[in-house]
Parts: structure tokens; C-alpha cells; sequence
């Protein structure tokens, strides 16, 4: 496995462990290492940068870093892989790409001497995410590769099931270990396993859905729901076959549906946005062309606006910048300044995002007509596929469950049965 993935993973796996009581001692370098990915990310932009320890501080906050007991080793860990310069007034950083933060973070869990079962906990991962796998399949990988006695193996299986590091259906007595990232490309073996094991109405419904997606790149939530009902769509949104995004603001919370493969069509896989930031991006790009009156500063040229941005040019001022991209202020995407009236301008810091964001939107993969009608409050609250996919899998019925077992196994049989 390349660095790139297992630092994507190790993301991952590290936000799965926030949520998780009395494990985190079996899991400290990926945990470590994950919040100094998480940490480089945000601070990081395409070209070496200055950071105020104000600026430090909040972005620390913003990414769920405590400042008094957790920034101060992240620091020292970055300091030592020659990443930041840090001082008494702030640090200086240098310039990244998304990519080479995941490779750093990488580098950081690799030189910290990881444990047999953070080291297992990412190649299992990796491998379903292809092709759902058999958890006797997979305990034989662990005890062959990772010299772990039955014992060990079980309860190491266990435990990755309880974290979340994957997801898990029993199906004629078997255990089935898939992922998220099934879906991540467009494959039609793939997705004709999955048409196979459907009903002639509902294979009508999800043809129509994915067409409709294809022309639009993105459609609210409630129209996917309209097309396919709630139990299909339950059932297709449980194994990643359609995205389920939520942006929030002080009116509520806001889902739009995409197909996986619109942010991996151009790179690669769960590398591709491993932090979501492309997909923020668009999100609160068409957020402001769509629903931001004209008086705050409405886009309604958004490939001029974000070609502008990636030359690294300021973009304002208007009222809405200030007000409209918090979420991309907080994850380090976008740099916010006042011009003193009430007003803001705004420049792009990581132009890597910017150009897959661009590239998802100019390709018809991210539509910028359709993809929100909110009111015009700020956007400051966004929620990315995985998370949604968790819940959705925990509001599931027995009889649901049951249904998405079968699409697992139809999945890893090619539809044969």
C-alpha cells in the first residue's frame, strides 16, 4: 500500500477513534498521527505560510484539538519532521498538497513504532474497501500475515467492529466486512452485482436516480427519496453506492446526494478528498451561487470565481464571504480578511482542492444548478459521507439489514447466487 492510503486510512481510522471509550491505549500512534495530519492539513497551504498563534489556536479548536494538552506534542512532531518552524509568535509552514500531508502522516505513524493491530486495522480496511470480505477470510489474513493466534484474531476482528473501522452483515451464517469506499469508482461489475440482486421496480428506480445524477452531478436529498423511496434508499446509501452530504446552519441541517465516483474521478480512490474538502468546497461554493442574495454578494459565475482563486488572487469584497465560507475558514481551505465596512475579501490557500473542485463542477460531475435551495444564512456546519452513512446504517430495521446483506453478497459474488 502506498503512503498516500495508509494516511488516508489512518484519518479515518483516527476520527472513528474520537468517538470510542477506553480503547484509545491500543490505538495511540494512529490516534497521534491522525491529529497531526488532521492538524498539518489545516495549517498547510500550497505555498509556505505564516501562522499566528491566534490563528493556531482556533484553527486547533476548529479541527478538535485541545490546545493545552494535545497541540503542544502534535507540534513537536511536526517541528521534528521538518514541516512547520515553530516560535514564540506563531510558525511557519510549508507548502503542501493534500496528497503529501497524507504521505507525512504516513511518515509519522510509521516512525512511531505502531502496534500489530494499528498496522492490521489498515490493511484490512484497504482490503474492503474493494470487494466485500468474509470475516473467516479475513481472520486467516490476519493470523497468516500478522502471526496472531485465533484468539488474538477474534478479538482484534471484534474490536474493529465496535470502533467502526469497518462495517459488518451476516448473511447465511457468515459475516461480511465491507466499507464506505466500494463505490468510490465507477465500476460496472459492480454495479450491475448490485442492479442483479434488486426487484424490476426498484432497478427502474435506481437507473433512473444514477441518470439523474450522472446529468446533474448533485440533487437535494428529498428528490432521491422521491425517486427511490425510503427503504431502497436506505438500503443503496448503506453501502456507499450513492454520497449523502449535510451542510448546517442556523435554519437546520441540509443533505444533497452525489454518486462516490464524482470527487474520485480524477485521482485516486479514498486518497482523493480524504479530509472532504473538495466536497465542502463545492458545497459552499454552489451554496453561495445559488441561495446568497445579490445585496451579500450572490456568484453567478462560479468557474470564473474559482479559476480566479487557484491563481492565487484575492476574490471580494463582499458581505457574504465573511459570513458564507466559515466551514472552509475553519479547515484551512480559505483565508478571510475585513476590509473594515463590513465587508471581506477572500483567497484560496490549498489550490489542490480548488483544482478538483473545479474540475468536478467544469466535468458535469457536481451540477451548480440544483444543488441546494437553503435560506440565506451562513453555512457553518458540514457532515461528509461517512458520517451520514453511519447513521443511516443505525436507523436500519432487521428486515433492512437483511436486505443490505444480500447486496453485500451479491457485491462479492458478482451477482451469482
Amino acid at each position: 500500500m502506498n503512503k498516500k492510503t495508509t494516511g488516508a486510512w489512518i484519518i479515518h481510522h483516527s476520527r472513528k477513534l474520537e468517538g470510542v471509550a477506553n480503547v484509545s491505549q491500543d490505538y495511540e500512534q494512529i490516534i497521534l498521527a491522525g491529529k497531526c495530519g488532521t492538524m498539518l492539513n489545516a495549517l498547510a497551504a500550497s505555498v509556505q505560510v505564516d501562522v499566528t498563534k491566534v490563528r493556531l489556536h482556533a484553527l486547533a479548536k476548529a479541527n478538535g484539538i485541545s490546545v493545552r494538552f494535545e497541540l503542544p506534542a502534535i507540534l513537536n512532531e511536526l517541528q521534528k519532521q521538518r514541516l512547520i518552524d515553530h516560535g514564540d509568535s506563531g510558525l511557519s509552514v510549508l507548502g503542501l498538497t493534500t496528497v503529501k500531508t497524507l504521505e507525512h502522516t504516513a511518515t509519522i505513524f510509521e516512525e512511531s513504532s505502531p502496534d500489530k493491530n494499528e498496522k492490521a486495522a489498515i490493511e484490512v480496511s484497504e482490503m474492503v474497501s474493494d470487494i466485500p470480505i468474509a470475516k473467516s477470510d479475513t481472520a486467516e489474513y490476519l493470523a497468516d500475515n500478522f502471526s496472531l493466534s485465533n484468539k488474538d484474531t477474534n478479538e482484534i476482528l471484534k474490536q474493529y467492529e465496535q470502533i467502526g473501522f469497518f462495517d459488518s452483515e451476516v448473511i447465511d451464517n457468515e459475516r461480511l466486512y465491507f466499507n464506505g469506499n466500494l463505490f468510490r469508482h465507477e465500476e460496472i461489475m459492480k454495479v450491475n452485482a448490485v442492479l442483479s440482486s434488486l426487484r424490476s421496480e426498484d432497478k427502474k428506480r435506481l437507473a433512473e436516480l444514477s441518470e439523474k445524477l450522472n446529468a446533474l452531478g448533485c440533487i437535494p436529498k428529498r428528490e432521491a427519496i422521491i425517486i427511490l423511496g425510503d427503504i431502497l434508499y436506505s438500503k443503496v446509501c448503506a453501502i456507499g453506492f450513492i454520497d449523502e452530504n449535510t451542510i448546517g446552519n442556523e435554519a437546520g441541517m441540509f443533505s444533497f446526494v452525489t454518486l462516490p465516483a464524482a470527487f474520485s474521478k480524477f485521482t485516486n480512490s479514498i486518497v482523493d478528498d480524504a479530509f472532504d474538502l473538495a466536497k465542502a468546497f463545492v458545497t459552499s461554493l454552489t451554496y453561495g451561487m445559488t441561495s446568497s442574495p445579490h445585496s451579500r454578494g450572490r456568484i453567478t459565475m462560479i468557474e470564473a470565481l474559482m479559476k480566479k482563486l487557484i491563481s492565487g488572487s484575492w476574490v471580494g469584497p463582499a458581505t457574504a464571504i465573511g459570513q458564507d465560507y466559515k466551514v472552509l475558514e475553519v479547515k484551512g481551505v480559505l483565508e478571510v480578511k475585513p476590509t473594515g465596512d463590513g465587508r471581506y475579501f477572500m483567497r484560496l490557500l490549498k489550490k489542490d482542492v480548488g483544482r478538483m473542485a473545479l474540475m468536478v463542477i467544469t466535468a458535469g460531475e457536481a451540477s451548480t444548478d440544483t444543488l441546494l435551495n437553503m435560506p440565506s444564512v451562513s453555512a457553518t456546519k458540514y457532515e461528509g459521507p461517512e458520517v451520514n452513512r453511519v447513521i443511516v446504517r443505525k436507523q436500519q430495521t432487521e428486515p433492512l439489514r437483511k436486505g443490505v446483506a444480500m447486496l453485500l453478497n451479491d457485491l462479492r459474488t458478482g451477482g451469482i447466487r
